[in-house]
């Protein structure tokens, strides 16, 4: 039930703020279309200019690395070339954005004092697992220890312009609370669920016979350990070979369709504290210990109050943003430069 961001106030990438809102199909006095999606070589070269503050082909690059950094990794690299032209079209965009933004942070003097600046800097190395690491992260990005505090800066003006720009909307209320629940009951539908533990003994697929029936007796003799008394989670540490055994076998709670077909039928079938028969999976042989079996239900609204909350508050929020930020850009002196 998480909102679609339309501005990323707090996105933080190693402490490059990246902003993503506002679009070319905004209404803006651009005196040329915006450039093709190849880098201009020279990074001192304008590609854009904003309220007449330009934005370099420099500027633009470094805004590729932090979102090359973000997403890189998530596609594949012949997936990324079809889409480096269209993110180097957003990185502009952001910049085209953060720009306007900060120009209104200084209009309205909102400036960070140092204090600030030193306890977000702090926040986002304490995300690292040593300074090395931090620093690497840095190098990788391109970016100078005074860049990371001049990016900072920027980005508690973008949250203080945020700020001022939506203090003053209503609060959310009961009624809106109870309205968005009552619209909204297939979201807070839980299906079926159950909590299972297992000690398997693997096979291989191409197993003999008489290997598998092997395996089947061994694990039989197990389950009724198990049913004698014995313990289930202190035999799966000791026996089992799922990497489940580290935790006594448990596999937490999960619904149908999440497990093989032949290991979902046996668990939902067992009510808690029950013991399967021994299964037989394309993995192997397993004896399941059903903990917990959970019917479908409905989250009662107390139970996701507070989510709704700050669900409807963020949306309004982020809308009463867009609008802010439209209305800058429709005020604003935008000019790409010529191809």
């Amino acid at each position: 039930m998480k909102s679609k961001s339309i501005l990323s106030v707090l996105l933080l990438m190693c402490a490059c703020v990246l902003y993503a809102c506002g679009s070319k199909e905004a209404e803006v006095k651009e005196t040329a279309a915006a450039p093709e999606a190849a880098a201009l070589k020279d990074p001192a070269a304008m590609v854009a200019s904003v309220n007449g503050q330009a934005v370099t082909a420099g500027d633009v690059d470094q805004e590729m690395k932090g979102l090359l950094a973000r997403f890189g990794g998530r596609v594949p690299p012949e997936q990324m070339q079809e889409l480096e032209p269209r993110m180097r079209e957003q990185a502009l965009e952001n910049l085209i954005s953060k720009r306007l933004i900060i120009q209104e942070a200084d209009r309205q003097n909102i400036q960070p004092d140092d204090q600030q600046i030193e306890a977000e800097l702090a926040t986002v190395t304490a995300q690292f697992p040593s300074p090395e690491m931090f620093q690497e992260q840095l190098n990788t990005m391109g970016i100078t220890a005074e860049q990371l505090r001049g990016d900072i800066s920027d980005h508690l003006k973008v949250k203080g312009v945020y700020v001022r720009a939506t203090e003053a909307l209503p609060p959310v209320t009961e009624e809106d609370i109870n309205k968005f629940y009552n619209e909204n009951t297939e979201t807070f539908k839980v299906p079926e669920q159950v909590r299972a533990s297992h000690i398997l003994f693997s096979v291989a697929q191409d197993a003999s016979p008489e290997t598998r029936g092997l395996k089947k007796q061994e694990l039989e003799k197990v389950r009724s350990q198990v049913v004698e008394g014995a313990d289930f989670a202190a035999l799966a540490k000791e026996l089992s070979d799922c990497p489940s055994k580290e935790q006594g076998g448990d596999l937490g709670l999960f619904e149908r369709g999440r497990m093989v077909k032949e290991f979902d039928d046996a668990a939902f079938n067992l009510a808690a504290g029950e013991i399967s028969p021994v299964v037989e999976t394309q993995f192997g042989y397993h004896v399941i210990k059903v903990t917990e079996h959970n019917e479908p239900r409905v989250v009662a609204l107390e139970d996701v109050h507070q989510e709704i909350s700050q669900h409807l508050q963020t949306s309004r929020e982020e809308a009463a943003f867009e609008s802010f930020l439209q209305n800058l850009r429709q005020n604003a002196q935008i000019e790409y430069a010529k191809n």
